[in-house]
């Protein structure tokens, strides 16, 4: 959608119409949706413009962003297409369309709106972010964009200006494939081909600007400036020509993604191959301390640049949050000293785990003497048939066999679905079944109910931790865990858990599109459930014709243990 990154004033009183504006403030839209305050409008030829104001769900009393198009505008079947197509995608790392109505004098499209976000390229003018910062947010930029692409949904307009930082660190992206159609450049008017690699070039670009805050094009994407270029090869310098701190992988990768590779790292040609790619980069940290001022690096002495580093970009901090980000996936490890130096202190650091875990076998075998002992967990209990691991520890992923839904009435889809929460079938996962308007689940089983999945690990195992995502943000979970004599398929109860079960973790207010990591004390099982005891709610969706009410899902989930 539009630029919602403007955060609106509790009470505006901004009521300024433009001229030939046919909306005002306060006007209700379907009887639900009060205009408060215009942030801007898309500019163009006809007038009125297509608009953006900050307006409030009075059913809900929530903010939410409505774009305006008026009835005779000539892109408004093709808006009002990319905004049904747009609202399909069901990624919480997108900027949900909630509804698209068509009005007697214009379009309305509702989209969810982003209190306190910032624009990346706003964040940028203070620097640029940290190797691992700026990684961890173009992973999530580019996983959104594969799921997007795997609906055949194309963004078309990606720049700094449409991926947004959220106050609590997240990671949104705006105006997916609705903001590249009211410019003018509808989907049909280039190949699938070529809108899908558009997109793959413009997150190497926006990952670029965000090692560097630079623009790696010869005309600055503003506010951005341009990047000092290579004359010779007629390409911009490479992240790490441009800042020595960008780690060596990294730098490879984004080159790749910009089509600048090699025959020994041809280019990234889908967003599915750039995730990928990031994802199997080594773990990055932030730096605490990394120089202020870099020049560009010469390719080679005959190529030496004779362009410095722009003065708006000079001198700036590298680094100016040293707490890492909420929204930080896995692949950003903890803060420590240069990437080559820390690779160095962690072969160091195995070397020695190694010599310890050495000594510790030979001391349990009865320090060579030809005894044995049994090596006891940490209640002193020997442990026949598992290997042990401490509390909090992550063990290897263990499969999981099938899972089963726990609901009172699930829905055909909820059942078929289930496995699509662990694997891999499904980028969207598995959708609770939608509860009606004004029921909501609290607490745990000792006074409410909750639904989720009971997944079968098809054996024994010593777990300690569970990890998933959720396409919704607000829910509550409880991890449970069933005893020796505990079923896959218990009886149903709104009262009280599924017999044999016991509550291991929790955790609260989840964050849609984020790693969510439950740990607790290694337990022997077979069954381990994910249990909603509360629900967000979630609006209607009009292109699915899924219904307003609380509702929420799992997205790989991952089980670890020995």
């Amino acid at each position: 959608m539009a630029a919602l990154a403007d955060t609106p004033d509790e009470n505006p009183t901004d009521t300024t119409v433009s001229a030939g504006q046919l909306w005002s403030p306060g006007r209700r839209l379907g009887g639900r949706y009060r205009l408060e305050r215009l942030v801007r409008g898309f500019g163009g030829t006809h007038t009125p413009d297509p608009q953006l104001w900050v307006g409030v769900d009075e059913l809900l009393n929530r903010k939410v962003g409505v774009d305006l198009i008026a009835a005779d505008h000539p892109l408004l079947e093709e808006v009002a297409r990319a905004a049904r197509d747009a609202a399909a995608v069901a990624d919480a790392r997108f900027v949900q369309v909630l509804d698209a109505v068509r009005d007697e004098d214009l379009l309305y499209i509702v989209t969810e709106w982003v209190p306190g976000a910032e624009q990346l390229g706003e964040r940028l003018q203070e620097g640029p972010l940290s190797p691992a910062k700026a990684t961890a947010m173009i992973r999530e930029a580019a996983e959104a964009m594969v799921r997007a692409h795997e609906a055949e949904v194309a963004h078309g307009a990606l720049n700094p200006a449409t991926v947004l930082i959220t106050a609590a660190g997240q990671v949104k992206v705006r105006g997916l494939l609705v903001e590249a159609t009211l410019g003018g450049d509808a989907p049909e008017v280039h190949p699938a081909e070529a809108r899908y690699a558009a997109d793959v070039l413009a997150l190497g670009r926006i990952w670029y600007a965000a090692l560097t805050a630079l623009w790696p094009e010869a005309q600055g994407e503003l506010p951005l400036p341009p990047a000092p270029r290579d004359a010779a090869l007629d390409r911009p310098y490479s992240p790490a020509q441009v800042r020595a701190a960008v780690p060596k992988q990294v730098d490879t990768a984004v080159r790749r993604a910009l089509g600048m590779g090699d025959e020994s790292a041809p280019a990234i040609t889908t967003v599915k191959e750039l995730a990928d790619v990031i994802r199997s980069l080594p773990r990055l940290h932030d730096e605490l301390a990394e120089p202020t001022s870099v020049l560009p690096r010469s390719r080679s002495r005959e190529s030496a640049p004779t362009t410095v580093m722009s003065s708006a970009s000079a001198g700036r901090p590298t680094e100016l949050h040293d707490s890492p980000p909420s929204w930080t996936p896995t692949s950003a490890g903890r803060a420590g000293g240069p990437f080559w130096r820390r690779r160095g202190v962690l072969a160091v650091a195995g070397c020695a785990v190694l010599a310890l875990a050495t000594l510790a076998a030979f001391q349990f075998a009865g320090g060579g003497n030809g005894g044995s002992s049994a090596i006891t967990s940490s209640g002193g209990t020997p442990s026949v048939g598992t290997v042990t691991i401490p509390p909090g520890t992550v063990g290897s992923q263990l499969s999981i066999h099938t899972a089963s839904v726990w609901d009172e009435n699930p829905s055909q889809s909820s059942i078929k679905s289930a496995k699509s929460a662990f694997d891999g079938s499904s980028t969207t996962g598995w959708k609770t079944t939608t509860q009606l308007q004004g029921v909501s689940f609290n607490g745990s089983y000792t006074g409410g109910s909750g639904i989720g999945l009971i997944f079968d690990l098809a054996a024994q195992h010593e777990l300690d931790e569970v990890k998933f995502q959720v396409p919704f943000s607000g829910g509550t979970v409880e991890v449970l865990t069933a005893g020796a004599s505990a079923s896959a398929s218990p009886t149903w109860s709104k009262t009280a858990g599924p017999a044999g079960y016991t509550v291991q973790g929790t955790d609260s207010q989840l964050t849609a599109g984020q790693d969510i990591a439950v740990k607790f004390s290694p337990v022997t099982t077979q069954y381990v459930m994910v249990l909603f005891t509360t629900l967000p709610y979630e609006s209607a969706v009009t292109s699915t014709s899924t219904p307003e009410g609380y509702r929420d899902g799992l997205i790989d989930v991952r089980v670890y243990g020995a």
